[in-house]
């Protein structure tokens, strides 16, 4: 048993400190609980109920227009058997080359792997490790009526 959401569009990430413009594009969302059949018995099933998990799946972009540097990413979904959930791979491409300079390997939830074209590796991010920001939103009575926590405020309150 499963739900998966494909997300359609992208998205602009800017970053004010360098006039920079990322779009990118977004992994599709699944909600996983896999009955797995493990064996059969003359007339029944024996099956194990897994613990739910959120996975990402598919493949996003990531580009610059000013830099023109842009990155292709692969989000892999676990396989029904064995296998690792939250696999991540990515290669970073340099302006107008074919051939990545960066490929990156790991678990997007958790540390991931750099291998750069000069035989150099190293950890590329520790997503443990980073510090959690708090958001910085506007109080709802600044907000128009259709920004999201405006929009969405009396399910989120109800949701509560």
């Amino acid at each position: 048993m499963s739900i998966g959401v494909h997300n359609i569009g992208q998205g602009c990430v800017t970053c004010l400190d360098h006039d920079e413009h990322y779009i990118l594009t977004f992994p599709n969302g699944y909600g996983r609980q896999v009955n797995a059949v493990i064996g059969i018995f003359i007339f029944n099933a024996l099956s194990i109920l897994t613990v739910p998990w959120i996975e990402l799946g598919g493949e996003c972009s990531i580009s610059c227009s000013k830099t023109g540097y842009n990155a292709s990413i692969v989000f892999h979904t676990k396989p029904f058997y064995g296998g690792k959930k939250h696999r991540i791979t990515a290669e970073i491409f340099s302006p107008n080359d074919k051939k990545p300079f960066c490929s990156i390997e790991g678990e997007w939830n958790g540390v991931m792997y750099a291998k750069y074209s000069t035989g150099e590796n190293a950890v590329f991010i520790d997503t443990k490790k980073m510090p959690t920001i708090k958001k910085k939103v506007r109080k709802l009575e600044d907000q128009d009526d259709f920004e999201s926590r405006c929009l969405w405020k009396d399910v989120t309150y109800n949701l509560k």
